[in-house]
């Protein structure tokens, strides 16, 4: 009898228990590989000569709204308190982001890139409004010059070909 029933409930455990497992082996994968790379991103900033003559492009301090700004200051100063961490504290603490996700942060990066992408095109659209309206007043004083007798530069560069 007992016999009987230990072999279900390991079969149950097993089926309960190995789901589980796995989805919290990749949750440790992925939270080891950026406990590493955080792991080379130390040793490399440790290193004088590793440093950059030159600025990165991860250092742009042109904000497009105050939000990002707070944000983007909020995780230099996370990067800053990393630097302090052992690498089994950091692996704990991506292990604990990896498991509980980041739909709030992946939403908000969207919701970061659409803003850029309309704060770029209407910046585009300004200068191309801006470029019509010069040309338009080049266009209104080429005409100007017309009515003094002058000739424009195509008239006159015309002019000296027939002749």
């Amino acid at each position: 009898m007992d016999e009987d029933i230990i072999l279900p409930i390991l079969f149950l455990c097993f089926f309960i228990l190995f789901p589980f497992g796995v989805v919290f082996s990749v949750t440790a994968c992925i939270a080891a590989s950026r406990t590493r790379v955080w792991k080379k991103k130390q040793a490399s900033q440790a290193n004088i000569e590793a440093e950059p003559l030159a600025p990165t492009e991860e250092e742009e301090d042109d904000f497009l709204d105050t939000e990002d700004e707070a944000d983007y200051h909020k995780q230099k100063v996370e990067e800053r308190a990393d630097m302090l961490l052992t690498p089994r504290q950091k692996f704990r603490k991506e292990l604990k982001k990896a498991w509980s996700g980041n739909q709030k942060d992946a939403q908000k990066q969207r919701e970061r890139e659409e803003r850029r992408k309309l704060a770029k095109a209407v910046a585009r659209e300004v200068e191309r409004r801006e470029r019509r309206r010069n040309r338009q007043e080049n266009h209104a004083a080429g005409s100007s010059n017309e009515t003094e007798g002058l000739p424009s530069y195509n008239n006159a560069v015309a002019g000296d070909r027939k002749q």
